[in-house]
C-alpha cells in the first residue's frame, strides 16, 4: 500500500504539470471529524493544454466536492486501502505556462481517537509543492495538551493563534523535494476546577478568576504576569509617593526662604526707619513684599496639606493593593496545585494510543537499548514492510531515531519518549 500511495503522491512529475503552492485547512470538529479543504495551484509545464490532473488524498473521504478556476467537467474517485485517487476533468484546458486553481472539500471521519478525555488528531498530506501552508483549527473550548511545558504537537515549526473561539495551529512550509507530512495533535476540552476554589459574593472576582484559570491552561503563566503586573503598579506608586516628598521638601526649603526673607525684609524695615528720610514709602513698599511672601507662604501650606492628603490615600491604595495581591498568590498556589494534579493525569497518555504492535516494538527497543530493523524482523515475525511502516511512523512522531552504530544504524529511543515510555 505504501509503495502505491508513493506513486500516485509523484505521479504529477510525469504528468507535465507542476503543483507550485498548496493550502490546507482542517476544522475538527466537536463529534470527531474533520472538514478538510486543499487548494491546489496547478501549473500547466507542458507545451500543449492540460485538460485534467490526478490528485491523491491519503484518507477514505465522505462528501467529496471539487471546484476550479477553470470549471470542472467530470470526476473519478477511486478508494483503495486508506488512499483516495481523484481524477479531474477541466471544463476549459489550461493553456501552455498557465495556472489554475483546483480546490477539495471533503470530511473526514478516521482521523482523531480518544481516550481519558485526551483527543489525539493524527493526519498525513501529499505535499509536492515548494510552498505549503497547513492550518488546523481546533474546536471550541479545547486546548492543546502539554507535559512539563511541552505541547503535544508534531512536528515543530508551527505557530499558535486564536480567532477568540478556537486555537489554530499552523505551518508554513518551504521545501526542496516531495514529501507526505504527517502531524499528530493530543488536545482537551477545558474544565474548570470545583466551584467551592471560588468564594462566592463577588461576581466580578469569579469572572476574573474563571479567565484566570483558562490562560493558565493555554499559556501556562498568566497568573505570573498578573502578579508582575501588581508589583509594577506598587514599584510605581512608590515612585509617585517618593517624587511628591520630593516636591514636599523642595516646597518646605522655598517655605524656609521665603521666611528668611521676610525675617531680612523686617531688618531692613528696621534699618530704613533709622537711615531713611522717605521711610513711610520704603515701609510701605516692604509692607507690600512682605504681603506678598504671606500670600505665598500660605498657598504653599495649602498646597503642602494636599500632597500630604493624596499621599495618605496613595498609602491606603497601596495597602489595598498589598491585601489583594496576597489573596492572589493564595489563589495561584492553589491553581498550581490543580495544574500539577491535571499533568500528573497525562503521564502515560502516549502509550496508550500506541498499538499493540508499536508497543511490541517499543518493548524490544527498551529490552536491548538498540536494535535493526532486521533484528526487528526476525524476533516479533512481522513481515518487513510493517515493520518498516511502524519504525517510520514511530520515527516521524519523534518516539524513536536511528542512530549510527559502527557502521550499522540502529533504533533507539528518543529522550523524550524515554520521559514518557
Amino acid at each position: 500500500m505504501i509503495s502505491l500511495f508513493l506513486l500516485l503522491l509523484f505521479a504529477n512529475i510525469c504528468l507535465g504539470y507542476i503543483i507550485k503552492n498548496t493550502n490546507i485547512e482542517c476544522i475538527v470538529n466537536p463529534d470527531n471529524t474533520v472538514n478538510e479543504t486543499i487548494t491546489l495551484l496547478v501549473y500547466n509545464d507542458k507545451n500543449e493544454n492540460l485538460s485534467s490532473i490526478t490528485f491523491t488524498i491519503p484518507q477514505n473521504v465522505k462528501n467529496l466536492t471539487m471546484s476550479s478556476s477553470n470549471g470542472i467537467s467530470g470526476y473519478t474517485a477511486l478508494y483503495n486501502e486508506g488512499v483516495t485517487t481523484v481524477t479531474i476533468e477541466f471544463n476549459k484546458p489550461i493553456p501552455p505556462k498557465k495556472s489554475a486553481n483546483v480546490t477539495f472539500k471533503f470530511l473526514v471521519t478516521d482521523a482523531v481517537w480518544t481516550k481519558n478525555n485526551i483527543n489525539q488528531l493524527i493526519m498525513n498530506f501529499p505535499i509536492s509543492s515548494k510552498n505549503a501552508t497547513i492550518k488546523v483549527i481546533l474546536p471550541p473550548g479545547a486546548v492543546i495538551s502539554s507535559y512539563q511545558g511541552n505541547l503535544f504537537v508534531t512536528p515543530s515549526g508551527y505557530k499558535i493563534t486564536t480567532d477568540g473561539k478556537h486555537q489554530i495551529i499552523i505551518w508554513n512550509l518551504h521545501l526542496n523535494k516531495e514529501i507526505t507530512f504527517t502531524i499528530a495533535i493530543k488536545y482537551t476540552f477545558v474544565k474548570f476546577p470545583n466551584q467551592n476554589i471560588i468564594e462566592s459574593g463577588n461576581n466580578s472576582f469569579n469572572n476574573i478568576f474563571i479567565f484566570l484559570t483558562l490562560g493558565l491552561l493555554i499559556l501556562g503563566g498568566l497568573f505570573i504576569r498578573e502578579k508582575i503586573s501588581k508589583k509594577k503598579i506598587l514599584e510605581d506608586y512608590e515612585k509617585i509617593i517618593n517624587n511628591l516628598s520630593k516636591m514636599l521638601k523642595k516646597k518646605d526649603d522655598e517655605i524656609s526662604y521665603l521666611k528668611g526673607n521676610i525675617k531680612e525684609l523686617e531688618e531692613k524695615l528696621d534699618k530704613t526707619y533709622k537711615n531713611l528720610l522717605n521711610k513711610d514709602e520704603i515701609i510701605n513698599i516692604l509692607n507690600e513684599k512682605i504681603s506678598e511672601y504671606n500670600s505665598k507662604l500660605e498657598k504653599l501650606i495649602n498646597e503642602n496639606k494636599k500632597y500630604k492628603e493624596k499621599i495618605d490615600s496613595l498609602n491606603k491604595y497601596i495597602q489595598k493593593l498589598e491585601s489583594e495581591n496576597k489573596k492572589l498568590k493564595e489563589k495561584v498556589e492553589e491553581l498550581n496545585k490543580v495544574v500539577e494534579e491535571y499533568q500528573n493525569l497525562k503521564k502515560g497518555v502516549l502509550w496508550d494510543f500506541l498499538t499493540d504492535e508499536e508497543k511490541i516494538v517499543i518493548d524490544l527497543i527498551k529490552k536491548y537499548g538498540n536494535i535493526t530493523q532486521k533484528e526487528l524482523v526476525e524476533i516479533t515475525g512481522m513481515s518487513k514492510p510493517k515493520v518498516s511502516r511502524i519504525v517510520s511512523e514511530l520515527e516521524d512522531r519523534k518516539i524513536i531515531k536511528k542512530e549510527k552504530i559502527g557502521r550499522i544504524n540502529k533504533l533507539t529511543l528518543t529522550e523524550e519518549s524515554k520521559k514518557l515510555l
